[in-house]
């Protein structure tokens, strides 16, 4: 556990959304948008929170068992909850797409 890479793992969910997303939009896929946004946000804070654990536990094994700056943290958080406003844009484009191609179809 302690080799996994937590900037990759906050990238996950956003990639699944923008390739299950568009996915649902031009093909046929079982879940539809709506259920697919719920599933990556959702994933999304779990990832968060485990990307966050993992850092934490690296440090304190890097340092002796106390973590001497966090500003290491920090710099997580906030990569977090950029990856977030960025998760939160795509569904939001995906679904004025999906919208738009609906009053297209009618």
């Amino acid at each position: 556990m302690h080799q996994i890479n937590p900037l990759i793992l906050l990238v996950l969910p956003l990639v699944f959304q923008i390739i299950f997303g568009i996915r649902k939009i031009y093909e046929s896929v079982k879940l539809n948008l709506t259920k697919v946004s719920v599933i990556n946000f959702l994933l999304q804070i779990l990832v968060s929170y485990l990307a966050f654990t993992i850092v934490s536990h690296n440090l304190r094994d890097r340092s002796n068992g106390e973590i001497r700056c966090g500003l290491p943290l920090v710099g997580m958080i906030v990569f977090e909850l950029l990856i977030f406003g960025v998760l939160l844009t795509i569904m939001l484009i995906q679904f004025l797409i999906r919208n738009r191609m609906r009053k297209k179809l009618s």
